[in-house]
């Protein structure tokens, strides 16, 4: 029994890739099938046919296949010991393994051949293990090679589809990008027009979305008249409607995207909108009405979490609500003109999030610092501080319902000040606005010193900000942002990019 498990022949697995899905149809898959066979024959391997593993139409460049493809598989089964030392893996060439840069390439190589794998180029016939490497160093100096020109190949490749695809956006006036449309479009003798039927159901949604109805609800009326989906079979969903809400394309607006890789990871910068791209649907203003009703509806929640400035400002420049967009033009958070976004009567930039965020903590911070200080110290009879200065003004939506009262009042007692809006000392008063006022005052001092590390601390930060300011406009362009609240008062925040 010793004698036959000493014998008992070596485990070979194929692993077998290709990049493009077309390449299914070709001869590939079975070229790297004969050639592992061919050499698990000639050297005495047992070929595990069971254990194949194959990333089809799977790309190497960007490392895919290392970290979400079969391959993935097969490296963190020998991590764990399922595949045994001595085993032989045998691919057609080192590209077929990865080719991403040099470091992970290496890496992944290196990581096998430590593990006790025997790794196998059949185009040449070279054997990359532990021992052969040791003998001859220069073999690891070629595999470097190999993966080095499989690199450069694809970044060749990559850079001609990413120039082909900005020559079609160069061209997107006068023809279809895609032939991939939004559900409700279809494309007629090379023109884009509406399916009509469905057109007319996205008005529907529309109207009720304006009338104030949520997407659970026009999804529930969808699904008792018995109104079909789109493309699949089953019921509307909740998502489904907010989804097709929140697609700036039913107003003709495209969308433009670019993908970029940083540490192997895709994201999708915005580099622009075009107007009239597509038929329109649904008129810009219906449409920005809805996002300004469905932003309204989260108040407090997952808009908050992200943007504490959620449901607070509007663009300098047009008056449209100012929404926040997780990756902006430069790869960072950003605040958009909700106009601008779908290339309606407004041409303002994104703004860089943080650098308002940051500006408004430390300029608030300070201020609502002094606010607690006056609140506990100063004579809610008087309206100069201890430098005999009047105190400045302090707009909070909360307590604005005071203002004519205290207006009224301050012009009774202090017949000096009559024409002046309610000052913070004027505000404490009343209970309620000390309590307003020392609460709010607190969180912003609070949120200043330890930063909005926290979604909780970002949500009960916009509260605040959204009781002391009844809106805010912010100028795009510059950064300067203004936090009012009528004749309450207002603040100048200035950012900087």
């Amino acid at each position: 029994m010793a004698r036959q498990v000493a014998q008992a022949p070596i485990r070979a697995y194929s692993y077998q890739r290709f990049s493009s899905p077309s390449q299914a149809n070709g001869d590939s898959l079975a070229r790297q099938t004969a050639l592992a066979r061919a050499y698990a024959e000639q050297h005495g391997l047992r070929l595990d046919e069971e254990l194949t593993y194959r990333d089809l139409g799977v790309s190497g460049f960007r490392g895919k296949n290392a970290a979400h493809g079969e391959l993935a598989c097969f490296l963190e089964a020998v991590r764990a010991g399922q595949i045994p030392e001595g085993s032989f893996l045998l691919i057609e060439s080192l590209d077929r393994l990865s080719r991403d840069n040099i470091l992970r390439a290496q890496a992944i190589l290196t990581n096998l051949v430590v593990s006790g794998v025997n790794v196998v180029s059949l185009a040449d016939n070279r054997l990359y293990s532990e021992e052969s490497l040791s003998d001859d160093p220069l073999g690891l100096i070629y595999a470097l090679l190999v993966f080095i020109r499989a690199n450069e190949e694809s970044a060749t490749k990559s850079m001609r589809a990413r120039q082909a695809w900005t020559r079609k956006r160069e061209a997107v006036a006068s023809k279809v990008l895609s032939t991939r449309l939004p559900e409700w479009l279809t494309l007629e003798d090379g023109r884009i027009v509406p399916i009509p039927e469905r057109a007319e159901l996205l008005k529907r949604i529309f109207t009720d979305a304006e009338k104030g109805q949520p997407p659970q609800l026009i999804a529930e009326a969808l699904n008792e008249e018995q109104v079909p989906r789109w493309s699949i079979n089953g019921p509307w969903e909740r998502t489904t409607i907010a989804a097709l809400i929140n697609n700036r394309r039913v107003t003709g607006a495209l969308p433009l995207y670019e993908f970029v890789y940083k540490r192997n990871v895709q994201n999708r910068l915005p580099i622009g909108v075009v107007g009239g791209y597509f038929p329109r649907i649904i008129e810009p203003e219906v449409f920005l009405q809805v996002w300004s009703i469905c932003s309204n509806r989260r108040r407090g929640g997952s808009a908050a979490k992200r943007n504490v400035f959620a449901n607070l400002l509007r663009c300098a420049d047009c008056g449209a609500d100012v929404r926040h967009r997780p990756i902006g033009e430069g790869g960072q958070q950003a605040l958009v003109c909700a106009a601008a976004s779908i290339a309606h009567r407004c041409d303002a930039p994104e703004h860089s999030y943080a650098a308002l965020e940051s500006a408004a903590l430390a300029h608030l911070g300070p201020w609502s610092a002094e606010g607690i200080s006056w609140v506990r110290n100063t004579d809610p009879g008087g309206w100069r501080n201890s430098r005999g200065a009047p105190y400045r003004l302090l707009g909070n939506a909360a307590l604005s319902l005071h203002n004519d009262r205290l207006r009224s009042d301050i012009a009774q007692r202090f017949p000096d000040r009559i024409g002046e809006g309610p000052s913070l000392a004027d505000y404490m008063t009343t209970h309620l606005g000390r309590r307003y006022l020392m609460n709010d005052c607190s969180t912003l001092v609070s949120a200043a010193a330890t930063g909005l590390s926290t979604s909780r601390t970002r949500v009960n930060t916009n509260a605040a900000l959204r009781r002391m300011f009844s809106h805010g406009t912010v100028d795009l362009r510059t950064g300067t942002c203004t936090l009012s609240c009528g004749s309450a008062g207002s603040i100048e925040i200035r950012s900087h990019t």
